[in-house]
């Protein structure tokens, strides 16, 4: 089994607020403490089936430009998920399965460039009738 980082952005970061979820209050937090951040998701390389944990931001979207108050920054873009995912040696027509992790776009945005994929996800992420979920 191979697992590889399908890697797509670099030099992101994430506040300790956002990193902690902030329910505690915004005071709670140092504001100036940054976390380094990337942006990639996973494939997994059974030998008979690729997997991919997540799909990445769909292709087209475009960064950020971080400020002082930013509470994230996805990062720099290195290439789309696409070319990334393409880069790794696989075509979209080979993956079986996706476990979605959750339906933010950094994580669901490729969904449906996997043809043949199953899409696995919590049903209360499930909001359009083609997505499948067990429980």
């Amino acid at each position: 089994m191979k697992i590889k980082a399908v890697k797509f952005r670099e030099n992101g970061f994430y506040t300790q607020q956002f990193v902690f979820g902030g329910e505690e209050g915004v005071e709670k937090f140092d504001k100036d403490i940054r976390y380094r951040g990337s942006l990639q998701n996973y494939l997994i390389d059974t030998g008979s089936e690729v997997i991919l944990i997540d799909t990445g931001l769909p292709t087209g979207t475009h960064e950020e430009t971080p400020n002082e108050d930013s509470i994230l920054y996805t990062g720099k873009d290195i290439c789309s998920y696409m070319d990334a995912f393409k880069a790794l040696g696989y075509k979209p027509e080979q993956v079986t399965k996706i476990l979605l992790t959750h339906k933010h776009a950094d994580h669901s945005g490729e969904l449906r460039s996997f043809p043949n994929a199953k899409i696995y996800v919590n049903k209360e992420e499930v909001y359009v009738v083609d997505y499948t979920y067990d429980e």
